[in-house]
C-alpha cells in the first residue's frame, strides 16, 4: 500500500480541496512535476495548467483532474497550494471557456499593436486558461499523448 500525504489546495474565496493523497503532479514554471509522500522540501510556482491528484486508495490509474491558473505548491509534511483559480474538469463550463477564449483572441487581433503591454499579457493569459480548461473538460491533454 502506498503512502499518503495531506493535500491543501487554497483560493482566496475557499479550501477548494483536502484529503490524503498518494500523489500530485501539476505544472511548475519548469514543467510538469509529481510529488508525493517523503518528497524533499519544495516551494515552486505553478504555470497555467492542468492539475491531477491521485486520491489515497485510489486505483494506480486513477486521477481527479482539475485547470489550474497558477500559484505556488508548499511541499513540507503536507502539501499546499495557492492559486488564484482552479476548476474540477466536471465544472467546465465549455460554452464560457469558447467565449472568453474568442473575446480574447478577438482583442488581442485589434489591439495587440497599439495596446499597453500589460494588457496584451492579460489578454494572452486569458487564452491561455481557456486552452487548458477546455483541454481539461475533453479528457486532458496528458491522457491523449
Amino acid at each position: 500500500m502506498a503512502r499518503s500525504v495531506k493535500l491543501e489546495i487554497i483560493t482566496p474565496s475557499k479550501m477548494f480541496y483536502s484529503g490524503d493523497v498518494e500523489l500530485v503532479i501539476t505544472t511548475t514554471l519548469e514543467g510538469d512535476e509529481g510529488f508525493m509522500c517523503g518528497h524533499s522540501w519544495a516551494c515552486k510556482l505553478l504555470d497555467i495548467g492542468e492539475l491531477w491528484i491521485q486520491e489515497a486508495g485510489a486505483d494506480k490509474d486513477t486521477f481527479r483532474v482539475a485547470a489550474i491558473a497558477g500559484g505556488f505548491i508548499d511541499v513540507k509534511d503536507s502539501i499546499i497550494i495557492y492559486t488564484d483559480a482552479v476548476e474540477w474538469s466536471e465544472d467546465i463550463d465549455m460554452e464560457r471557456v469558447l467565449s472568453e477564449k474568442a473575446q480574447a483572441e478577438d482583442w488581442l487581433t485589434k489591439n495587440e499593436q497599439d495596446a499597453d503591454p500589460n494588457d496584451v499579457l492579460k489578454a494572452k493569459i486569458a487564452i491561455s486558461k481557456a486552452i487548458t480548461r477546455s483541454h481539461v473538460a475533453e479528457g486532458s491533454y496528458r491522457r491523449k499523448h
